[in-house]
């Protein structure tokens, strides 16, 4: 049993069975219903939307679920390897090279665990639209847009959410000159105010402010532009990208310790293969 789920083809599988689901994916948000289910999906903790969208949609909770049987197989069986191969093979011959081997799986570990764990933990909310002096208010939270900058043409967002991006390339939509100026204050913290654009969310401790999108402007706002926002708090989330580089890390010290630049072009240089890596 050790065997079978250390087995570095195991791996293989896994990892191909992970793109192809993640391809399949693809494939379903080219239905608008399908797609309409994946963007609930990232909208809202996966606990709640998995149990919402089985009356709904339940072809993608069928596909999610496999995912995470993938994913966690996968875990496993870096989990075996890392404690049955790795980490034997470095005790038995202590060498900066074992070692940084055997950290990448560790890494790797803490990688796929923060990622079960980041999706089934914390608050979001989302679709939450402000426009100029609006603020969102909850009990422990209160955001306030004090204003907003759109500098491109604001008629590609009247096409729809899909559409827009779809339309809105580099050269016609610059992400940089288009941003909103917030105001957050928490409770028992001091205020923080801040500029968020597309891809550079507003962040405060755990609490993390993302804008997903533009929206156009409505007559009570006197056609002003607003903004779609998502609210979400976690306190796994800087543990979480803490891994991610502590992973990178550790690929980097593995290339360096391994390095062998008198091997580059020399046929006769071939560096003996660590026994029980994959």
């Amino acid at each position: 049993m050790v065997r079978f789920f250390s087995s570095p083809k195991l791996t293989f599988i896994l990892l191909l069975s992970l793109v192809l689901l993640l391809g399949l994916g693809t494939v379903f948000s080219l239905f608008p219903d399908l797609l309409d289910g994946i963007r609930l999906m990232n909208e809202s903790l996966i606990q709640v939307w998995f149990f919402e969208a089985l009356r709904t949609h339940w072809l993608l909770p069928i596909w999610f679920l496999v995912i995470c049987v993938c994913s966690g197989l996968l875990f496993l069986n870096t989990l075996v390897c890392s404690v049955s191969k790795q980490l034997v093979t470095a005790l038995k011959v202590s060498t900066p090279r074992r070692w940084a081997f055997f950290m990448i799986h560790i890494f790797f570990l803490m990688v796929l665990f923060c990622h079960g764990i980041t999706l089934v933990s914390g608050e979001k909310v989302s679709n939450v639209q402000l426009f100029a002096g609006d603020s969102y208010e909850s009990d422990t939270l209160t955001i306030r847009l004090n204003s907003l900058t759109f500098t491109d043409n604001s008629d590609f967002l009247k096409l729809g959410p899909k559409k827009s991006r779809e339309v809105m390339t580099r050269k016609l939509f610059h992400r940089t000159a288009n941003f909103a100026d917030l105001l957050v204050v928490e409770k028992d913290r001091p205020p923080v105010s801040g500029r968020i654009m597309m891809l550079s969310p507003l962040c405060s401790g755990n609490l993390r402010v993302t804008l997903t999108r533009f929206v156009p402007g409505k007559e009570e706002n006197r056609g002003e532009i607003g903004v779609n926002l998502t609210i979400t708090r976690n306190g796994f989330i800087p543990f979480f990208f803490a891994m991610y580089a502590f992973m990178i890390i550790s690929l980097v010290c593995f290339i360096a310790v391994t390095w062998n630049p008198q091997a580059k072009g020399d046929p006769t240089i071939n560096p003996q293969p660590i026994k029980g890596e994959r």
